[in-house]
């Protein structure tokens, strides 16, 4: 068993080591970078008290966590990195203990399905964007209830700290709830009589939940509206669906063209997008009952179980803020891994040894060669979203590109990349706010006070304002910018520092 566990840190270390050098990049920026809130340790009773810490999410002990961190490392995001692969490392040995309980006589089984997790390259994106840490965290807390709950014994006080860890998950990120879910169903296939009682338990701790996010306000849902899976009809989102199941399916069992911020639709039914992809979900369902049926296993039904749950709150029933994104299967993948493992342990003595574990390591091997090509995408803004904009179509991703090329000294190319973004999301406000400040670069200050303008029209974007009333000032528009001030721009923004610094000079000219 130990030398199992040393040889999952050795390879974790191995694969993820290169990340370690990369810095912070894409929403790292707003969540820690520019993130006042996370600046200072006296700011940790707002992660329990307010959203205002992450954002419009409630989500304390990443906040609580994500505060420690900066204060110790200062800022710096080396402490971010190795703490991030370092739960990373934990869960997947969590992973392999979870699966020798399923698979306690063959745990060569249980440590290879482990490596698969540690090494997949999909999983990189919840260990390389440090923003995404609370997937694998919440991830931590959950699976740490779960072992609890199948190898300790089932009376009041063991589901009281199981409850309670699955109450930390929860308070991590909110799919911390499926946990629950998983855990109600293992009860379900192998110890009902607890099954009330865990229940019960862990309604006292949702009502908690449930009752601090009502007091604090904290039921918004960010970014609604602005995502275009936000901004379709139900049925829309419904008929995208089966791609977006298709496209899971494909990163585990092909994992190539891997990207961020995926935005694409299905807003009516087609051949390649809609009927193709659920042919061959239905397919691969049916084939699963029917393995379930023909086997008759719990341990498979239970993953099977897993994994469905794991999926449902991606599905953009309630919509995210993207279509999928390759850190949402972190829960999920763990049920396709212990489908297989059940199979691999019913058919071990018909299988050619040496073949199977040749087999696997060359799997193990390209996965592992994969995961460590995307922590390389992962080393800066630039490298990151330029790579991953020739792989899908985005309007923040060309933003973000934009940005990046824009500090680079890129100039003309981020204009063009922020044109595109307009195109993708004329109703945002960034975008057009960042267009404005490459004409003011350029000198063409009418044009950019135009797109200030709209920036502000779409949304009340503080550097829109900021940007706005400055090259007011620079065309020698001083009666506008200082009514402009007074009539809206201090009104919605009263504590803008950089605002009440231009009022003050338009007070003295």
């Amino acid at each position: 068993m130990r030398k199992y566990i040393f040889l999952i840190i050795f390879v974790g270390l191995l694969v993820y080591f290169s990340s370690f050098f990369n810095g912070f990049l894409w929403d790292d920026e707003e969540f820690i970078v520019n993130n006042p809130a996370v600046h200072s340790l006296k700011n940790i009773p707002l992660s329990f008290k307010s959203s205002a810490v992450n954002g419009s999410y409630y989500r304390p002990v990443m906040s609580l966590i994500t505060t420690t961190m900066y204060a110790i490392s200062g800022g710096h995001p080396w402490l971010f990195r190795l703490f991030q692969v370092g739960v990373h490392l934990v869960n997947s040995i969590l992973i392999f203990l979870l699966f020798c309980q399923f698979f306690p006589m063959e745990k060569l089984v249980s440590f290879l399905l482990s490596l698969v997790f540690l090494v997949h390259p999909i999983n990189s994106e919840a260990v390389s964007f440090i923003s995404a840490t609370q997937e694998t965290l919440f991830f931590l807390f959950g699976v740490s209830g779960l072992l609890f709950l199948i190898k300790r014994k089932k009376d009041l006080k063991n589901l009281f700290l199981v409850s309670a860890l699955i109450f930390l998950s929860l308070l991590t990120k909110e799919t911390g709830i499926v946990f629950f879910i998983i855990a109600a169903g293992y009860l379900y296939y192998y110890n009902r009589k607890d099954l009330l009682n865990f229940i019960v338990i862990n309604n006292l701790f949702f009502f908690v939940y449930f009752l601090q996010r009502l007091v604090i306000g904290a039921t918004y849902v960010q970014g609604k509206g602005l995502f275009p899976i936000m901004r379709v009809s139900f049925v829309q989102r419904l008929l995208t669906i089966p791609k977006i199941i298709l496209f899971y399916l494909e990163k585990f069992f092909f994992p190539g063209k891997l990207a961020i911020a995926q935005h694409w639709l299905v807003l009516s039914p087609n051949l390649a997008d809609f009927y193709l992809p659920l042919l061959i979900d239905l397919l691969f369902f049916f084939l699963l009952i029917f393995v379930a049926l023909k086997i008759k296993d719990k341990g498979f039904n239970f993953f099977f179980f897993w994994f469905l749950s794991g999926l449902l709150p991606h599905l953009q029933i309630i919509p995210l803020n993207m279509t999928v994104a390759e850190r949402w299967l972190y829960l999920p993948i763990v049920g396709l891994l212990g489908m297989i493992g059940v199979i691999l342990k019913r058919e071990l003595d018909r299988i050619p040894k040496r073949l199977a574990l040749t087999l696997i390591i060359v799997i193990l091997v390209l996965f592992s060669l994969r995961t460590i090509a995307r922590n390389f995408d992962w080393r800066n803004e630039l490298s990151l979203f330029s790579h991953d904009a020739k792989r899908t179509i985005s309007f923040d991703l060309e933003n973000n590109l934009g940005v990046a090329l824009f500090r680079s000294g890129k100039i003309q190319e981020a204009e063009k990349h922020f044109k595109k973004s307009t195109e993708l999301a004329p109703y945002w406000w960034v975008n057009w706010n960042n267009l404005g400040v490459i004409y003011e670069r350029k000198g063409r200050l009418a044009e950019a006070e135009k797109l200030y303008k709209k920036a502000i029209d779409q949304g009340e974007y503080y550097l829109a304002y900021e940007n706005y009333v400055g090259v007011l000032i620079k065309e020698k528009k001083l009666k506008e910018a200082k009514e402009f001030l007074e009539k809206e721009g201090l009104i919605k923004l009263p504590n803008n520092e950089k605002l009440k610094m231009f009022y003050h000079y338009l007070l003295q000219n």
